[in-house]
C-alpha cells in the first residue's frame, strides 16, 4: 500500500521509507516507495525533480494508480532497502504557488462573468484559459489586467487558508473564502506564501480567454 505524503503536506521534501514494488517496463527499471512524497505529472502541473538515495529518478504515475520512480541505467535496489527519497524543495515551492494562483485566478475571474476551464501551471508557460459565463460578462475589451493583478494581489496579503480534504474517492482544494475544487496537485499552506504574481498576457481568441500569468513563492 502506498501512503502519497504530497496529497497532504506539500513542504516534506524529504523522507525514508521503503519499497513495496519494483519493476522494469519499455521506460526502464523502477521503484514504487512506501511512503510517496513525489508528485507526478498531471493535473497541468509537471512532475517533482527528485532523487532516490544518490540518484537522480524520473517519476511517472502508472495506470494502476502507482506512483514510480524511474532509475537510471544501473541502479539497483533490494526490496528489503530502506532509502532516502527527496524532492527540488524549490521547484516543488514554485509548483504549489503557480497551482494556487491559478486557483484563485479562477475564483476572481468569476466576478468579471468568465468560468475557467482548463489550466496549466509550469514555471514560465502558467496559463488559464476562460470561457463566458451567460450573465453580466465584462467584454474582453474591458478587462483591465493591472486591475485584475491588483485583486489578485491583494489576496495574496492575507493569511487566508488553503485546505485539502478527501471526500470520498476526490481531493478538494478550498482556498478560505472562495469555493472547493477538485484538484491533485500540490498547494501552498496560506496565500500569503505567494508573492510577485503577474499577468503576462490576455488574450481572446473563439471564444476563450487565456490569461498566461507568472507567481513566485515566497521566501521561507
Amino acid at each position: 500500500m502506498q501512503n502519497n505524503i504530497y496529497l497532504s503536506n506539500t513542504y516534506q521534501y524529504e523522507v525514508e521509507t521503503k519499497l513495496v514494488n519494483q519493476g522494469h517496463d519499455d521506460e526502464g527499471s523502477w521503484v514504487a516507495l512506501e511512503e510517496n512524497i513525489f508528485h507526478p505529472q498531471g493535473g497541468g502541473q509537471p512532475a517533482d525533480t527528485a532523487w532516490v538515495n544518490e540518484f537522480s529518478v524520473r517519476i511517472k504515475k502508472q495506470l494502476n494508480g502507482l506512483i514510480v520512480a524511474y532509475l537510471p541505467e544501473g541502479a539497483t535496489f533490494n526490496t528489503e532497502d530502506r532509502v532516502i527519497a527527496k524532492v527540488d524543495s524549490e521547484k516543488r515551492q514554485r509548483y504549489a504557488a503557480l497551482h494556487t494562483a491559478g486557483h484563485l485566478l479562477n475564483w476572481e475571474l468569476r466576478h468579471f462573468g468568465w468560468m475557467a476551464q482548463k489550466g496549466h501551471h509550469f514555471p514560465d508557460e502558467s496559463r488559464v484559459e476562460f470561457t463566458m459565463m451567460e450573465n453580466q460578462v465584462t467584454p474582453f475589451e474591458e478587462l483591465d489586467s493591472a486591475k485584475i493583478e491588483g485583486i489578485i494581489n491583494e489576496s495574496l496579503q492575507s493569511a487566508r487558508k488553503v485546505d485539502i480534504k478527501q471526500n470520498g474517492e476526490m481531493r478538494i482544494s478550498y482556498i478560505d473564502q472562495t469555493e472547493e475544487m477538485p484538484c491533485g496537485g500540490t498547494h501552498v499552506a496560506t496565500l500569503d506564501s505567494i508573492c510577485h504574481f503577474s499577468i503576462k498576457s490576455m488574450k481572446f481568441k473563439k471564444g476563450t480567454l487565456r490569461i498566461s500569468y507568472d507567481a513566485q513563492h515566497a521566501i521561507a
